[in-house]
Order: C-alpha cells, then sequence, then structure tokens
C-alpha cells in the first residue's frame, strides 16, 4: 500500500510539469484558404537536446506533399517552457524566420522574428 501511495504522489506531482512540455501533435492555426496543419513536435533526431517539429497531416488543403518535412528546427532550451535560437518555414510564404517557442497548459506559441520584429500563431494541443 505504502508503494501504491508513493507512485500516485509521484504521478499527481508530474502531471502539471508534464502538461507544459511541447512533444505530441499540435493544431496549427487556420490560414488564409482554410487550410491548418496537424504537426508533431520532437527532439531533433540530430541533436536530442534541441527541439524541432515535423508536419504530420494537412486539412482542407490538397497540398500533401509537405507531409513529413520539417516545419521548426534546432531550438534550445532557455528556461522551462521556452525554445529560442531555432528556424521556423512560414509554409504559406515559404520563408524561413529565426524562431522561438513557449508552451503554456494547452497552446504553444510559435514566432518567427526578422530581427526584433515576431509573429507567429497559437497552436492548440491534438492529442
Amino acid at each position: 500500500m505504502k508503494y501504491l501511495t508513493i507512485f500516485a504522489t509521484i504521478l499527481l506531482l508530474a502531471t502539471p510539469a508534464m502538461a507544459n512540455q511541447p512533444y505530441g501533435i499540435w493544431k496549427t492555426q487556420t490560414g488564409k484558404s482554410g487550410a491548418y496543419l496537424l504537426v508533431e513536435v520532437i527532439d531533433c533526431a540530430n541533436d536530442s537536446s534541441k527541439l524541432c517539429a515535423e508536419i504530420r497531416e494537412v486539412i482542407n488543403s490538397e497540398n500533401r506533399e509537405i507531409v513529413g518535412k520539417p516545419i521548426f528546427w534546432s531550438l534550445e532550451s532557455t528556461k522551462a517552457g521556452n525554445w529560442v535560437n531555432g528556424e521556423v518555414w512560414d509554409v504559406e510564404n515559404d520563408k524561413i524566420y529565426a524562431a522561438k517557442v513557449t508552451v503554456g497548459e494547452s497552446q504553444l506559441r510559435v514566432e518567427g522574428c526578422v530581427s526584433i520584429f515576431c509573429d507567429g500563431q497559437n497552436w492548440l494541443r491534438a492529442d
């Protein structure tokens, strides 16, 4: 019984921390055409200390050739819930920007920046 209580306590303490993790499937905001993406956030294959994301599904668009492509990559953790110094691909204008990502309980803020000017989207957790 003692071990069950310890396990339950650990699980309860870990749940809020896990909720603020970026990993998993996220739904992007709907674009001008009505399309959106389902994106999987993962550790980068070439450096597991960095954060990457790949397009897993395209919704309301025939643009299927982008499935499997990276949408952001090489982000470094600066503090809990914040990643910087990576790059993000803007699918709609086919440009790459400096990236930063901030994770909340149920949303991921993904921003592309040029110099000090940033714009981005709030993605919602899909899984």
